[in-house]
């Protein structure tokens, strides 16, 4: 799989590396569902798109998570944060902004995961 979730110091952390399929983004949307669901509260988002090398999704993929997400409570509001290095990561995590309306969930995209991270703890 191309990607890895993980929580850490209360920070829901996916890292997205190599080749990314639908299948795969539905995977990590699950995965990353059940961690939030076993906290007592809604962690943070923290994630690090600057080693994917393809993206076999497109607006239709991101579209479906976004609904799908867009009608799941979460237990507090939630800042999200997107990692994208360069131009092309950039267009994805921006689509993802877009897409994502959710009222409890604030999306900001960075050039850098220090820059994200010191967002996220602000």
């Amino acid at each position: 799989m191309p990607f890895r979730v993980s929580l850490e110091a209360e920070v829901l952390r996916v890292e997205l590396f190599g080749t990314l399929t639908r299948e795969d983004l539905s995977g990590l949307t699950a995965e990353s569902q059940a961690i939030e669901g076993a906290q007592a509260s809604t962690p943070h988002r923290l994630t690090d798109a600057s080693r994917l090398t393809h993206g076999e999704v497109g607006f239709e993929d991101f579209f479906a998570i976004a609904q799908r997400r867009r009608t799941h409570a979460l237990a507090n509001s939630i800042k999200s944060a997107i990692v994208a290095p360069d131009a092309v990561h950039y267009g994805f995590a921006r689509m993802f902004q877009t897409l994502n309306e959710h009222p409890q969930v604030e999306v900001r995209i960075f050039g850098s995961r220090h820059s994200a991270l010191e967002w996220i703890r602000s």
